[in-house]
């Protein structure tokens, strides 16, 4: 009894703290036509045609209501065969999730999809890849437990986390109310992942960031859409955060990204964490970013002013952008960018850089 009281409190907090944020509901069309996963199906048909059904796995009598966990028979299909068919219905996972492996192709059906059974852990991928190589994902179909979580501790519960892994293609994935990140991508034991490739994702109502690039060499986040992010700080669309000196932010290219209605920012750029007595190079490209509703378009956190660190290098840049509705679209958070140039087009822009004295 005691026990059921304290998980109803904690759901009830939860749900106050929610409340606070206003959720804009995005349309199935808003939502198909970012996904635009037309412009993939001719390699999906050709996995399709090769590819082993996982539904073949499933014990008999299986459910298709999403009501049974089946997380282990599903794990065994992508233990056992490198291109895998999920079941054309919903399938509850628990928070071991699905683990992929080394050149694994995985296949969402139209009514596929992957559900949280809610969970008290602080962390879980409902899709993990742990430094494995050549690994491609369609159309991925992931819902959290954001909004059941059975408590209020933690916040890195991905959709999909990816970690010290190279090659990974993510086709059209629609990612919804996890309890940390949409998409996380980021290192384990000092291993940058390389070679990331995110197209046409729509990421909505998770509840830390849609995505976070903490430690990768050559991202490509193309044609994007990322939503409603609210819930626990930093709440921001896209987070390029570096956890530490040995973190490694290379390469990252985003093209013609949506943000809407991010609680923080719609992009947050934060290097705190790179303080140090070596020379860190950065290299971000942001080209064609737009936002509506964020409450920060873009927000910049470097390092605090007075510091004596001066080890940033490398160029940011932020060209053909498009922002309304924010509060603010440029935020400094009292804080330089070390000696980190920025090359934008937009004229506000260079014209508040200049009062900040950067480069």
């Amino acid at each position: 009894m005691e026990k059921k009281i304290i998980i109803l409190f904690t759901l009830l907090n939860m749900y106050f703290i929610y409340a606070q944020f206003n959720v804009k509901k995005l349309s199935q069309q808003v939502i198909d036509n970012h996904r635009n996963k037309n412009a993939y199906i001719a390699d999906y048909s050709m996995y399709k045609k090769k590819a082993y059904s996982a539904e073949k796995m499933l014990p008999q009598n299986y459910k298709k209501d999403g009501s049974v966990d089946y997380t282990q028979y599903i794990q065994h299909a992508l233990d056992k065969y490198n291109v895998v068919l999920l079941p054309n219905f919903l399938i509850k996972v628990n928070d071991k999730g699905l683990v992929l492996h080394n050149n694994q192709v995985l296949l969402f059906q139209p009514k596929s999809a992957l559900k949280l059974n809610p969970t008290s852990q602080k962390e879980y991928s409902v899709l993990g890849l742990n430094n494995v190589n050549k690994v491609k994902i369609y159309f991925a179909n992931i819902e959290g437990d954001k909004y059941q979580h059975l408590t209020n501790v933690g916040e890195w519960g991905f959709g999909i986390g990816i970690f010290s892994s190279n090659d990974i293609s993510i086709y059209s994935p629609y990612i919804k109310q996890t309890w940390g990140d949409g998409i996380y991508i980021g290192q384990r034991q000092n291993i940058p992942s390389t070679y990331i490739k995110v197209y046409n994702a729509v990421i909505d109502d998770v509840r830390r960031n849609g995505m976070s690039i903490t430690s990768a060499d050559n991202v490509n986040v193309v044609n994007t859409y990322i939503s409603n992010t609210n819930g626990t700080s930093p709440e921001s669309g896209i987070d390029i955060e570096p956890d530490s000196m040995y973190d490694v932010i290379s390469n990252i290219n985003v093209k013609n990204l949506t943000t809407y209605n991010n609680k923080w920012a719609g992009v947050l750029l934060v290097f705190e964490r790179l303080k140090s007595v070596e020379t860190k190079l950065i290299s971000i490209d942001i080209e064609g970013h737009r936002d509506d509703f964020s409450q920060n378009a873009i927000a910049f956190h470097g390092y605090l002013i007075g510091e004596n660190f001066n080890n940033l290098k490398g160029t940011i840049k932020l060209f053909n952008t498009n922002y309304k509705n924010n509060k603010t679209k440029y935020y400094f958070y009292k804080t330089n960018l070390s000696n980190l140039k920025i090359n934008t087009s937009d004229l506000n822009l260079k014209t508040k850089l200049k009062s900040y004295n950067f480069k």
